[in-house]
C-alpha cells in the first residue's frame, strides 16, 4: 500500500516536475534577452571593501550597446589617479564561444586580449571576475527553477545553473524578478559545492520603462572582500555610435 502512495504521488507530481524543467530553458532565455535599451550609458561609483573594513573609491563610466542581439560593452575608469584611463571593451560572439576581451592599461599604452586561461581572474582588483563580466547565454549551463523567493518586495523564480562548459563554477543560485526578468540576487558555488561569492542587488529603479540596478554588492566570501556599485547616472537610447566599441577607440584613452 505504501509503494502504491508513494507510486501516485510520483504520477501527480511528475507533470509539475517536467512543467519546471521545460520553463527553466525558457526563463534562463528571458533573462538573456531582455530588453535593457538598444544602447545606454551608466556612471558608477565603485567602492572596494576589504576585510579589515578599509575602502577604496573610484568612478567609471560604462557604455553598451546592442549590435543584432550581441552586445558591446566599453567601460573606462575616471578617477582615483592610480587607475584613471584603464579601460575595458567586450564584445559578445556568435554561437558557443566566449566574448572577445581587451585591457588598456595606460602604463602599456596599448591594449591586451584577455585569454581563456586568465577568465577566472579578478576584473582590476575587483570581486567580478573576467568570466562574471560576460553575459551568461542560455545554451551554456543547464537550468532548473528550484522554486520561488520574494526579495526586494518582488516576486522571483529561484533559477539554478549548472556550467555545461568551461566554468570557474560548479554552480550559480540566482534569483530572476518574474516582471523585468532582473536578476536580482545570485549565490556562485565552486566545483566542490562550497557558496565562494554573493551577488546582491539591493535597490533597482524603473528608468524609461527599463528597470535598473542602482545599487548592488559582489561579496567575496573566501576574501572577505566587497565590491560595491552605485549607479549615479543612467542614459538609455542615446544613438552611441558603433566606434566607440573599438580596440582603437579603446587605445586612445583618455585625454
Amino acid at each position: 500500500m505504501k509503494r502504491l502512495f508513494a507510486f501516485l504521488v510520483v504520477l501527480v507530481c511528475l507533470p509539475w516536475l517536467n512543467g519546471w524543467a521545460m520553463d527553466a530553458d525558457e526563463l534562463a532565455r528571458k533573462v538573456y534577452e531582455r530588453y535593457d535599451g538598444d544602447d545606454a550609458y551608466y556612471r558608477v561609483e565603485m567602492t572596494l571593501i576589504d576585510r579589515k573594513g578599509r575602502e577604496k573609491r573610484r568612478e567609471m563610466e560604462m557604455y553598451v550597446k546592442d549590435f543584432g542581439g550581441l552586445n558591446k560593452t566599453y567601460i573606462v575608469f575616471l578617477s582615483p589617479k592610480d587607475i584613471r584611463g584603464t579601460a575595458f571593451l567586450s564584445i559578445e560572439n556568435p554561437g558557443d564561444k566566449d566574448d572577445t576581451q581587451y585591457l588598456y592599461l595606460p602604463d602599456l599604452g596599448r591594449a591586451r586580449r584577455i585569454v581563456s586561461s586568465q577568465r577566472k581572474n579578478r576584473f582590476v582588483n575587483t570581486d567580478y571576475t573576467y568570466e562574471d563580466m560576460q553575459r551568461r547565454k542560455p545554451e551554456w549551463d543547464e537550468h532548473r527553477i528550484l522554486g520561488e523567493k520574494r526579495y526586494l518586495d518582488r516576486d522571483c523564480y529561484i533559477l539554478e545553473a549548472v556550467p555545461k562548459r568551461r566554468s570557474q563554477y560548479g554552480r550559480l543560485e540566482s534569483l530572476v524578478d518574474k516582471e523585468s526578468f532582473l536578476v536580482l540576487w545570485t549565490d556562485f558555488y565552486d566545483k566542490k559545492g562550497r557558496k565562494v561569492k554573493e551577488f546582491r542587488a539591493k535597490e533597482v529603479k524603473e528608468i524609461d520603462g527599463i528597470w535598473t540596478i542602482m545599487d548592488s554588492l559582489m561579496h567575496d566570501l573566501k576574501r572577505k572582500h566587497r565590491t560595491v556599485m552605485k549607479v549615479s547616472e543612467v542614459r538609455y537610447n542615446q544613438g552611441l555610435p558603433d566606434e566607440l566599441f573599438t580596440v582603437r577607440q579603446l587605445e586612445k584613452g583618455l585625454r
